[in-house]
């Protein structure tokens, strides 16, 4: 796209959220700069500013508001066009459009080529996995499969993204080979239930991992998001026998008590959710675990919590987050009644990580000694120490 000078327009990204609309974000920006844009990493500088959103709970999409607001006021200045892409752009763009004047483009999350093209005036593609890689370089996430066919009844995901849907195995592999080609040495594998991979096309994730260590040279290989109830025997089998794969499953529990699971519509109950855990520790006895939970969800009891509170002592978790329960326009959750107090879902949400931090400390202290391989991610801004660095029981970002 060139102005009036005839100079490629400059381009600034911002990204919100999660990993995998990170991904959507660099797939949007190599497409645009296909497409006669540059990028600049100072939204001061560019004609164009797109803001890639949020929206997967309150807090979400109140941070998707704030900084579409001040990405507008670059209007006064070099700004001529801010696009809004994303789940807030998805959900929200019919109500959002007369709120925010000052969005020039809405863009939809599953229409954003043919949306985009029709702005640059071009519809010239890039590679269908070519993306404007973030920093570090050396860790990178792949997005195996869109959508998500649960019904977990907290969760908007659905109704913004559709079902469930796989990548092939080829073209996944072909993306892969092409992110170690650009420097990846570590490279994280995402969707919205990374476990579920493959069902729908006749596959399965355990396939798919065995096809990435045996046609790519990465030294790491990691899953995020993986679903209590898709971590089975064949998984766990190629976790345990490939070293190459990081012994780090990333499972978010959301609870234990049955009654409330059943409430999520949530699988395995309780029963089979310890049973999961058992058998990862049984089958990779290194295994590092991390695991969020729900507090708060509409008809939880103390005696729900202090169960909760149990679990979490006797699983000895890795890492451990947990969320005050949101409740969202459009979910089933939000129409159920009897949510705790907020004052008492706080009060629990400190009990349940004053409890994980005395885990963590503990499971950190056990490894003091040990010789294990790390991935140096940065020059240490701290004098006392050369590099920042992370273990396989370390994922980027999220864990300390």
């Amino acid at each position: 796209m060139i102005d009036r000078m005839g100079l490629m327009k400059k381009l600034s990204f911002v990204n919100l959220g999660c990993t995998k609309n990170l991904v959507d974000g660099e797939s949007m920006a190599a497409f645009m700069v296909a497409n006669g844009c540059e990028m600049t990493g100072d939204p001061a500088e560019a004609q164009i500013i797109v803001v890639n959103t949020c929206t997967f709970i309150k807090e979400a999409t109140e941070e998707a508001i704030q900084t579409i607001v001040e990405m507008a006021a670059h209007k006064a200045g070099n700004c001529e066009t801010l696009v809004v892409s994303g789940c807030f752009s998805q959900r929200h763009r019919s109500e959002a459009s007369t709120k925010l004047p000052e969005v020039d483009l809405w863009v939809g999350v599953d229409s954003w080529r043919e949306e985009l093209g029709q702005f640059l005036g071009s519809s010239k593609k890039a590679s269908s996995f070519q993306r404007v890689l973030s920093e570090p370089r050396h860790v990178q996430h792949l997005k195996i499969s869109e959508g998500c066919s649960h019904r977990c009844t907290y969760c908007i995901i659905p109704s913004i993204r559709g079902n469930f849907h796989s990548r092939p195995v080829s073209e996944i592999i072909e993306e892969a080979r092409w992110l170690y080609k650009e420097g990846v040495r570590e490279l994280i594998i995402v969707s919205q239930d990374t476990s579920y991979y493959g069902r729908d096309i006749g596959t399965t994730l355990a396939n798919l991992l065995n096809e990435l260590i045996a046609k790519t040279k990465f030294s790491w290989i990691r899953m995020m998001y993986l679903h209590p109830s898709f971590v089975d025997d064949e998984l766990l089998d190629v976790v345990a026998k490939n070293p190459r794969i990081c012994p780090y499953f990333d499972i978010p529990l959301q609870h234990i008590s049955s009654n409330i699971l059943k409430a999520m519509k949530r699988k395995p109950d309780s029963k089979g959710t310890r049973n999961v855990v058992k058998k990862i520790r049984d089958k990779v006895p290194d295994a590092a675990i991390r695991t969020s939970f729900i507090s708060g969800f509409p008809g939880e009891t103390e005696v729900d919590h202090k169960e909760l509170l149990g679990f979490i002592e006797e699983s000895r978790f890795d890492r451990l987050g947990v969320f005050p329960f949101s409740p969202e326009d459009g979910t089933p959750a939000a129409k159920i009644h009897g949510r705790p107090r907020n004052a008492t879902v706080t009060r629990r949400c400190s009990e349940i990580m004053e409890l994980q931090s005395s885990i963590s400390c503990s499971v950190a202290e056990s490894r003091v000694g040990l010789h294990i391989p790390v991935i140096i991610d940065r020059v240490s801004d701290d004098p006392d120490y050369s590099y920042e660095a992370r273990s396989r029981y370390d994922a980027p970002e999220v864990d300390g």
